[in-house]
């Protein structure tokens, strides 16, 4: 790179690109004109091969089109006449549903995989990921989850690109490589001509000339135009790329902070309604910078609503792999700094991030964990579920050593840094089974935990349905031998003194637990026996043994 990744100031020198064959990526018929023509008839002059690959059928989406399919028709034509001028040799056209590309995620990152293997790039070309078009955005997600998947296979010849450039359309990005591209201008222009169907709607020419001229501003007063892209590695896509001053920010309980990007790992395996609900839940969360990682674990390709508002990267397996293999994934594909959990059963209330986001910037490092509501549902005649019990029952400060023989703490209400549990090793692909309580065990003998005592999400159970433990998590079959399996895997932690602290919490809990629910009953069981004595002595004890009536107060009266 020619620039420190947090660098927000562009370049002050342009660069030329070194590359042997290009691949570049266009959500849209002209993205690959406007985005990078000049950069591309440059390489094309020094001899580098190029194919691009256009992701949407040019049908035109939302806008107002008589005949979609001469349309489409129509763009693509006009792309191979700007392809000509541009030297782009080969082409690929997906003809997946223009301004829908996050909705057909699994077909993008399959069709992206496939180009690359063929093409054997060193070099790829994708919109940046903070582009305005919803489509842009969904471009760079699936090279992004295409170079993840792919990464793990080792049944091929190393094909992965060397370098990977973003590219700017509609909006600009902090750029860490600029290119001259003043000697380009005619055949840009030329090229951007060819697209009269889109001329005739949009000022594309004046924006993309308007655009490359802005990117002079820190160059020589000899250079007309400019293209800037940001330059990375291929593996440097497993984690956030762009970050800058422009961030949005969140108000937490110290003032407004930086809103890091939360990536929320769902995993879900046919269960449409409940996986319609989690993500419904996510989206309803009060903080700005989120995506989903959407982890299909067999069965059905889930769907998400093509208007939802938050992106979305799926990853679908036609055969079941586990819990802690969804998990797992989840975990590579993610961009955020942060990683949160969501199972398609569960759900996240509205303040679930700003409660904890905050928490986490200000106890950098820490694991920071809240309280969970656990609901319980029964189906009714109508085949609908209903929520018929609620209650909190976990809340609780952190104890490293009560950790060790049960654990306290729901997956989802635990926000973590990714490369803090990257570092502890993900999650065992050989528990499918408190897989969770394996990771926070070992994520304790990295971080410190921090619980934050706020209820934020909902733990909920299905009786009579199937789920990973349930209502009644005993009566699964292996539950015992997967509990023994994360004991044993961790017995050298339990030295007597820790256990017998665990042991000794445990039993205090419990016993608490029982007085509570024996004061209970003991106070229900009184007020059916004499419920006016039993409310006369409560009255008596609260204003004096005479059981006089309380004083009097005028209406307004403040004391």
């Amino acid at each position: 790179m020619t620039a420190a990744a947090d660098d927000l100031t562009p370049p002050g020198c342009a660069e030329c690109v070194s590359a042997k064959r290009v691949l570049v990526i266009a959500p849209h018929y002209d993205d690959e004109t406007l985005g990078c023509g000049g950069l591309l008839i440059q390489l094309a002059a020094a001899g580098v091969e190029i194919e691009a690959i256009f992701l949407s059928d040019g049908s035109g989406g939302t806008e107002a089109v008589d005949d979609r399919d001469a349309y489409s028709r129509r763009r693509r034509g006009e792309s191979r006449q700007a392809g000509a001028i541009l030297g782009i040799s080969r082409f690929h056209d997906l003809e997946l549903a223009d301004g829908l590309l996050a909705a057909h995620m699994p077909a993008l990152v399959s069709g992206i995989r496939s180009a690359l293997r063929e093409a054997r790039a060193d070099t790829v070309l994708v919109p940046s990921p903070v582009e305005v078009s919803a489509d842009h955005r969904a471009a760079y997600q699936a090279l992004r989850l295409a170079l993840v998947v792919e990464s793990h296979r080792d049944d091929e010849e190393d094909w992965r690109p060397e370098q990977v450039l973003l590219y700017e359309v509609n909006r600009p990005q902090h750029p860490n490589l600029l290119v001259d591209v003043s000697a380009q201008l005619d055949q840009l222009r030329a090229a951007i001509g060819c697209y009269q169907s889109q001329l005739a709607r949009h000022p594309y020419l004046q924006s993309a000339l308007g655009l490359r001229r802005f990117r002079t501003l820190t160059l020589s007063p000899t250079i007309q135009a400019a293209e800037a892209y940001r330059r990375v590695r291929a593996t440097d896509l497993r984690g956030p790329v762009e970050g800058g001053a422009d961030k949005p920010q969140v108000t937490g309980t110290t003032g407004s902070v930086p809103c890091p990007l939360v990536s929320v790992v769902v995993r879900t395996k046919d269960r449409p309604g409940r996986l319609a609900e989690a993500l419904e839940s996510i989206a309803a969360c009060r903080y700005p910078e989120l995506e989903v990682v959407l982890v299909n674990d067999g069965g059905a390709v889930p769907t998400v609503r093509a208007d939802y508002p938050l992106p979305v990267a799926h990853l679908h397996w036609s055969v079941g792999r586990g819990r802690s293999a969804a998990a797992r994934a989840g975990v590579e594909a993610a961009s955020g700094r942060y990683l949160a959990f969501l199972d398609d059963d569960d759900l996240f209330l509205p303040h679930h991030f700003e409660t904890l986001v905050p928490a986490a910037l200000r106890m950098e490092g820490a694991v920071v964990y809240s309280d969970a509501l656990i609901g319980v549902y029964e189906i009714a005649p109508t085949g609908t579920w209903h929520r018929v019990e609620e209650r909190i029952s976990y809340q609780r400060d952190f104890d490293a050593d009560a950790l060790l023989i049960d654990n306290y703490i729901p997956l989802n209400t635990v926000l973590v840094e990714r490369e803090t549990l990257l570092q502890a090793g993900s999650f065992d692909p050989d528990l499918d089974l408190f897989e969770d309580w394996d990771m926070l065990i070992r994520l304790a003998e990295r971080a410190p935990f921090e619980r934050v005592p706020v209820v934020t999400c909902e733990y909920r159970h299905f009786r009579g349905a199937e789920q990973a433990l349930g209502n009644d998590p005993r009566a699964r079959p292996g539950y015992l031998e997967a509990r023994a399996s994360v004991l044993h895997k961790h017995r050298s932690k339990l030295t007597p003194q820790r256990l017998a602290r665990a042991v000794d919490a445990h039993a205090a809990d419990a016993a608490a637990t029982r007085a509570d629910r024996d004061a209970l009953r003991g106070a229900v069981d009184r007020l059916r026996r004499e419920p006016v004595r039993f409310i006369l002595g409560r009255l008596r004890r609260r204003f004096g043994a005479s059981g006089s009536r309380p004083p009097h107060r005028k209406p307004g009266s403040s004391s």
